[in-house]
């Protein structure tokens, strides 16, 4: 895959950081705390952890921020596989990308997913590959993706619009609201949750349902796990004895513009959920945004809603995107194409 080009000069210091902790792990004591936990998740975590927080040796920041501002400028190199059709549409504000399976007898269905990424990166190849996935877990579902205009340049509601403009096009051009599942990680899960909130209130024909990862809920970070969780989460919490660099609220900022986080369409968190579509959510028990989730479980329960909350122990924000290289990962990916398939297929 092309995406080691993009990593080749930094592969030795990644594999001997691996190593070095693989290594370490191999004592009983080193997991304790997380007898549910594979090891392969394990080494996988905490090798994420020691990638955070290594200096570049280059300079300009750690190993992990050149790698990902490496990665979120390459061009893209995705090519679709063998027996998909791939095409861009251009709509209002921004691009859809549709994959389907040729010949597919299912391409009726649809998985409209929506990328995560803070509200500032714009899709990458990773999502491309992931909606092939959606594809074969729903036994040869039309995956539409979008890729909405971003922030600082656009701040709320912008991406929510565009997000709201996809859905038109899709309905508007042949599919059917009820053979349609919305999925999104992190950024992308808020942006899910608000579009079908603003479907209920605009009376319009919900979607089959919802299937969210690690969902960004609540940007005022208001959420008990914004500090039970800062010294555990790899991906949003901070090296342990440090203080923390950057306030999650301050992210949130550069989406949010001038609009209270509190604002139930910017922070899903503090929405209602009454009369809400059937939803799947995922969380890692070690993120900071684990409350985000559990709040948006509980609104949902009351108010009704066939929500599936689903818990992987031990496991940091968006560890999906890890797929079958890890099993917790592999199993996360299966539970949510049988819920939407669920829903699709009924």
């Amino acid at each position: 895959m092309k995406i080691f080009e993009i990593l080749k000069p930094y592969l030795k210091k990644i594999v001997s950081v691996f190593v070095a902790i693989g290594i370490s792990l191999g004592l009983l004591s080193s997991f304790a705390a997380d007898t549910d936990l594979s090891m392969r998740s394990l080494v996988v975590r905490e090798g994420l952890r020691t990638v955070m927080n290594t200096i570049d040796p280059k300079g300009g920041g750690t190993l992990f921020s050149k790698l990902a501002g490496k990665i979120t400028t390459t061009p893209s190199v995705y090519k679709p596989s063998k027996g998909y059709e791939y095409q861009k549409v251009e709509i209002e504000n921004c691009t859809l990308e549709v994959l389907k399976k040729t010949g597919s007898e299912n391409s009726e269905k649809v998985i409209f997913q929506i990328h995560g990424g803070a509200f500032i990166f714009a899709m990458q190849d990773l999502y491309r590959w992931q909606a092939e996935k959606w594809s074969e877990l729903c036994d040869g579902a039309t995956v539409v993706m979008i890729d909405y205009r971003l922030a600082p340049e656009t701040v709320f509601p912008g991406a929510h619009e565009d997000v709201l403009d996809g859905w038109n096009w899709i309905t508007q051009n042949g599919y059917e609201a009820k053979n349609i599942v919305v999925t999104g990680d992190s950024a992308g899960g808020n942006l899910a949750l608000s579009l079908v909130l603003s479907l209920r209130d605009m009376k319009k024909e919900l979607p089959a349902a919802v299937v969210t990862m690690s969902p960004w809920a609540d940007l005022a970070a208001e959420g008990e796990s914004y500090t039970s969780n800062i010294y555990k989460d790899p991906m949003f919490g901070i090296k342990e004895g440090k203080e923390v660099e950057v306030d999650i609220r301050n992210m949130a900022k550069i989406y949010a513009g001038d609009t209270d986080l509190h604002n139930p369409a910017l922070s899903p968190a503090y929405a209602e959920y009454d009369g809400f579509c059937p939803t799947l959510i995922q969380v890692g028990t070690y993120e900071v945004l684990y409350s985000d989730s559990a709040t948006v479980n509980e609104k949902m329960k009351k108010a009704g809603v066939d929500v599936t909350f689903s818990e992987y122990n031990g496991m940091w924000h968006v560890f999906q995107i890890f797929g079958s290289l890890i099993p917790e990962g592999e199993a996360a990916w299966n539970e949510a194409g049988a819920f939407a398939s669920k829903n699709l297929y009924k």
